[in-house]
């Protein structure tokens, strides 16, 4: 491992194959499946939706199984190695009689190998669906794909987000409405209004209507934020530092350890000792984690920009029906008033009252 030597389950593994050097191997047919996952995912599909969609088209899982599960879909979102880089050692054997295996959490030394074999996704889009998948997390239950208006839509007194409900589900006069999920929560009622999805739909048109003459302005303003998005050195700088603290931090644990075996201290001061690095390392660990998160939402919203500006040059802004790719791509959320206006905030931070 230290060598930077890959390993991977091929058997049970989509998208490689052993290579005739031994080294991982792309195979083609495979790798579309994954890019298709990697798509649909950042589309706003869920890790079940895509689950059935694979299904569906009868598209084997890993292992030549027919049925995919949420799981699966997930580990492969998340697995590095699509990028064509390797963490090695997430794991070690704890006791080589039983074969107890345990998630290295920093008793063992950890190799990230970057290059290490040809990627099927690209490293960008890798950390892009990352950042996707950290915002899900945050929304919590409320983020659903069956719905482009979920966990879009904000109520301006409480903050929180709209929700879905049926009126009379069971008679000819059923409708969908759109009200805020916390508005007879806590004993206070929001004074927001509720939507119907009708009256949402033509206010976007109305907000689409009124950028249109302004096009190549848009266009422009969206490019100046392309170009600022870019630059990550000054994050690129910290991150390189924390990664230093943190082998440092590393080095300084292993070399206690081995000072301690061969000269060993009291009980007390090695739990001391061992606890100080602890706590060292789990802060230091947060502070990486903010950076590269700070990174990648920097160039999650860099890619969302470019897509839009590719949409925009390709297709008119002007609309006389709701487009919900042009809803995904250019709403960034929309904040509901008390007195039923609606404040669209936009890709590039335009604000648009209707």
């Amino acid at each position: 491992m230290a060598d930077g030597k890959v390993s991977i389950p091929y058997g049970r593994f989509l998208g490689y194959r052993k290579g005739d050097d031994g080294l991982p191997e792309v195979v083609p047919e495979e790798a579309e499946v994954v890019r298709l996952i990697y798509r649909s995912f950042m589309e706003g599909l869920t890790a079940g939706k895509i689950a059935q969609m694979l299904m569906e088209k009868s598209i084997t899982a890993p292992g030549g199984k027919e049925k995919w599960h949420s799981s699966t879909i997930e580990s492969i979102l998340t697995n590095e190695k699509y990028k064509g880089s390797a963490l090695l050692q997430k794991k070690f054997t704890v006791d080589f009689l039983t074969k107890k295996v345990k998630i290295n959490e920093g008793e063992v030394p950890q190799y990230f190998v970057e290059h290490s074999h040809p990627p099927i996704i690209d490293p960008e889009e890798f950390e892009l669906v990352q950042a996707e998948i950290s915002r899900r997390k945050a929304i919590g239950r409320i983020y659903s794909s069956s719905n482009i208006f979920s966990a879009k839509i904000v109520c301006s007194c409480c903050g929180g987000f709209f929700g879905s409900k049926v009126w009379h589900s069971t008679s000819k006069y059923r409708r969908v409405i759109w009200q805020c999920n916390h508005k007879f929560s806590n004993g206070e009622k929001c004074d927001t209004p509720h939507f119907y999805e009708d009256d949402i739909k033509k206010k976007f048109i109305e907000v689409c209507n009124r950028i249109a003459p302004d096009k190549a302005d848009f266009i422009a303003s969206c490019r100046e934020i392309i170009v600022l998005l870019s630059d990550c050195t000054a994050l690129d700088k910290k991150i390189e530092e924390q990664y230093a603290h943190l082998n440092g931090l590393a080095t300084a644990m292993q070399n206690f350890i081995k000072e301690n075996a061969m000269h060993p201290q009291s009980e007390d001061f090695y739990k001391e000792k061992m606890a100080e690095y602890g706590k060292l390392k789990t802060k230091g660990e947060e502070v990486l984690k903010d950076l590269q998160s700070k990174k990648v939402a920097r160039l999650s919203r860099k890619e969302l920009l470019e897509g839009l500006v590719h949409t925009l040059e390709e297709n008119e802004i002007l609309i006389d029906r709701f487009d919900e790719k042009l809803w995904r791509m250019m709403v960034e959320k929309v904040v509901v008033r008390t007195d039923g206006k609606l404040t669209f905030t936009l890709r590039n931070g335009m604000e648009v009252e209707v």
